[in-house]
């Protein structure tokens, strides 16, 4: 796949997952879980590690595990009447067992455990993408509301079509950074103009956007100086997934976002 498809899928599954957090958590788990299993199916091929589809098993159980404690835990949370806040202290207690799940597979390898350190340092690292999406989950939940998830999708969007050009990381860095804050702040702008923006003022909504697509940026940028290295990126399994795990990453971010300027 070329650049242009990868951000046109980057693309593609953005405007899913901003559709998706209008429906609420049980129209969100199963975008989450598609975004993460892409990452999975594509991880063993992108870093070209043994034991591809063990590997690949392994992140699709973490993807639905993760996502299903997060749409447990909002749903709980809403259900009583508590504090939202909460609803991501699952992740810790499953990233753990992620961990020794990647350890049991390496010992049911059976072709000798060629590149073992490799492979278990890949498939941690696939496993941390993947538990950091089912944040988008949650992301409705917080004061912003479900509009908050365009806002932040629509500068990673801005910035995956810069980093699909030809430029080289020094100009594609910084002009990142600026796409990324001015779409940031104009999807926040929009929101309130259209009448989305909730009990939450227009400063921090233009706030909010301003970082959250500084942040898409720096993202952004710092992924595709990793994954253009790799020789196998452009094969479709590994550029769907350099396409969704920007995606998956921003999910907390998003989160935090909400959370701690809206």
């Amino acid at each position: 796949m070329s650049p242009s498809a990868t951000a046109t899928a980057t693309f593609a599954l953005a405007g899913l997952l901003g559709l998706a957090s209008f429906g609420g958590p049980w129209v969100l788990l199963p975008a989450v879980v598609l975004v993460g299993a892409l990452v999975a199916v594509g991880w063993p091929d992108l870093l070209d590690l043994p034991a591809r589809r063990g590997t690949t098993a392994l992140l699709v159980l973490v993807t639905v595990a993760a996502a299903v404690a997060t749409t447990a835990a909002v749903l709980t949370a809403r259900s009583r009447g508590t504090e939202i806040a909460g609803v991501l202290g699952h992740a810790p207690a499953v990233a753990a067992l992620a961990l020794l799940a990647a350890f049991a597979h390496q010992l049911l390898r059976r072709d000798g455990r060629p590149r073992l350190v490799e492979s278990v340092t890949a498939a941690v690292a696939g496993q941390a993408v993947v538990v950091l999406g089912s944040a988008w989950i949650a992301v409705p939940s917080t004061y912003a509301g479900a509009t908050l998830a365009p806002v932040v999708l629509a500068a990673l969007v801005a910035t995956a079509a810069v980093s699909a050009t030809t430029w080289p990381l020094r100009v594609v860095g910084p002009v990142n950074l600026l796409v990324g804050g001015a779409a940031g702040w104009l999807a926040g702008v929009a929101v309130v103009v259209l009448g989305g923006g909730g009990i939450v003022s227009e400063g921090r909504w233009a706030v909010a956007g301003i970082v959250a697509g500084a942040g898409a940026g720096v993202l952004v940028s710092a992924w595709r100086a990793l994954s253009s290295r790799l020789p196998a990126a452009r094969t479709v399994p590994a550029a769907l997934a350099v396409a969704a795990a920007p995606l998956a990453l921003a999910g907390a971010g998003a989160y935090l976002v909400g959370r701690l300027l809206l």
